[in-house]
């Protein structure tokens, strides 16, 4: 099985717990960076919104941080369940959360609550069989994660 897909599963496996336990925790704390066609998912008249409060900001021409805490959270975010969750242009960020594969890398948001737990062990010990290094951050530095390059 390739790594992507056991990541896949591992992502799959925390939607009850996300919304029924963590209540989408990582989608009301911190940011969330996205480039032009992922921030357009918004409506417009809400990312006026947005930016009118200071809560998003264009970081570089066509890559947006979002200030998650600004507004209760994540605007797609809707009684802790994701209503772009199966679009496929929501975030990439969103995407591969909290599991992100970098090369032989995986690394692990910090800011996850199962991966706080433990709840992603099986799937990293499939992981680790196939040659894989697991990693976990520190919270200040899960903005490492995404990959996102801010140089224009």
């Amino acid at each position: 099985m390739k790594a992507e897909n056991i990541a896949n599963k591992a992502r799959k496996s925390l939607s009850k717990f996300c919304m029924d336990e963590c209540r989408a925790y990582c989608c009301r704390k911190g940011y969330l960076v996205m480039n032009k066609k992922e921030f357009s998912l918004i409506p417009a008249q809400k990312r006026k919104k947005l930016f009118d409060k200071n809560i998003v900001k264009e970081v570089i021409p066509g890559k947006y941080s979002l200030y998650l805490e600004g507004e209760g959270g994540c605007p797609h975010l809707y009684e802790y369940k994701c209503m772009v969750h199966k679009k496929r242009n929501r975030p990439k960020a969103c995407r591969e959360f909290p599991v992100f594969i970098v090369g032989k890398t995986v690394r692990l948001s910090p800011r996850c609550l199962a991966v706080k737990q433990g709840k992603l062990y099986p799937y990293e010990h499939k992981l680790i069989k196939l040659g894989y290094k697991i990693a976990k951050s520190h919270p200040a530095a899960d903005y490492g994660l995404y990959q996102v390059e801010l140089k224009p």
